[in-house]
């Protein structure tokens, strides 16, 4: 095995730890995604009759943090 070798072998290394930790942030904000929208459905549970602006609010706002990690339901 040769520098050369080597070096690639470390490239190679290198970008496939970065992938892991490209992965690792990704599925955090996912998480926190999730989270949001669990506690945006239980507000809406919890609010009752506070009505439809409330229910399309957290809708929404879901929809925007989805869409900009691309989740789909």
């Amino acid at each position: 095995m040769d520098g050369m070798e080597v070096v690639g072998m470390a490239m190679g290394m290198q970008a496939q730890e970065m992938q892991m930790q490209q992965a690792t942030t990704s599925a955090g904000l996912a998480k926190q995604a999730m989270e949001f929208q669990g506690a945006m459905v239980n507000s809406i549970i919890s609010g009752g009759t506070q009505g439809a602006d409330m229910a399309r609010n957290s809708g929404l706002a879901a929809q925007g943090i989805g869409g900009k990690l691309n989740i789909t339901a």
